[in-house]
């Protein structure tokens, strides 16, 4: 299944089935450690608090198929407290594009940011796993769906069903943009988004430490005379992002 399919937004990987594939990372993982921190925030989408400062970023961005340094430049950061998971955003870009403002649009068709992520307990029937996927744009605008996705016995997705109705509740995110949005002409910068994602909105409590999530995070830049790149922290290396092998694992850090 290529990039350009009907699921193109719907691309996490998963593998294994039961709940086996969640309880610890093969050695070929991408491990992450997602810090714990008591801080105040103001969401504004200026990453400006000493909390920020205080969190390292994520691995650098890939361009997906081929594993290469992405063109554009992405800086992801995670950490979390009792109540939420925080990420925040710099996408450098020198012509960012987007129109879509209502809540669910197909935001995956301009640029946009994505998390998705699977709690051990979202883990189904064997076979079948459960998984959310979040976007956000240059413009605020927020995407949310619950996807039950169907592998065959390679890993591959098989279907997969999208619950539109569901909305992660308590979601909050903040946009700031250096530069203007849809305007080729001009010299644009960056945007940068800030997210505050409850617990409670993917019906979990606060993860122990040690706890372990799966997911991946991407990034889709369009600039105008040039052609789409997508981006993955943790790249498939294969045309189509329902690989198993791009899982990342994100482990909850010790809460001091």
């Amino acid at each position: 299944m290529n990039l350009s399919s009907w699921c193109l937004p719907f691309v996490l990987m998963i593998t294994g089935c039961g709940l086996a594939f969640a309880q610890s990372p093969s050695p070929a993982d991408l491990v992450i450690q997602i810090p714990f921190q008591e801080a105040e925030l103001t969401l504004d989408g200026i990453l400006d608090e000493p909390v920020w400062a205080k969190i390292p970023p994520l691995p650098a961005m890939k361009e997906n198929q081929s594993g290469n340094p992405a063109r554009d430049q992405t800086t992801i950061k995670l950490w979390y407290d009792n109540d939420a998971l925080y990420l925040g955003w710099e996408c450098l870009d020198r012509d960012i594009q987007a129109t879509y403002t209502k809540h669910d649009s197909q935001l995956w068709d301009e640029e946009v940011v994505e998390f998705f992520i699977a709690p051990v307990s979202t883990i189904s029937a064997p076979g079948v796993l459960d998984y959310y996927e979040l976007q956000w744009n240059p413009l605020g605008t927020m995407f949310d769906a619950i996807i039950h996705n169907t592998l065959k016995a390679d890993g591959l997705s098989k279907s997969m069903k999208g619950d539109w109705d569901w909305t992660a509740k308590g979601m909050r995110c903040a946009v700031r943009v250096d530069g203007t949005v849809g305007q080729a002409g001009d010299k644009d910068t960056a945007w940068h988004v800030e997210v505050l994602l409850p617990f409670s909105a993917l019906e979990q409590s606060t993860p122990k430490a040690g706890t372990i999530w799966r997911g991946n995070l991407y990034r889709y830049s369009r600039d105008t005379g040039l052609e789409i790149e997508y981006q993955a922290l943790q790249a498939t290396c294969t045309p189509s992002f329902h690989q198993p092998k791009s899982f990342v694992s994100f482990v909850f850090g010790p809460q001091e």
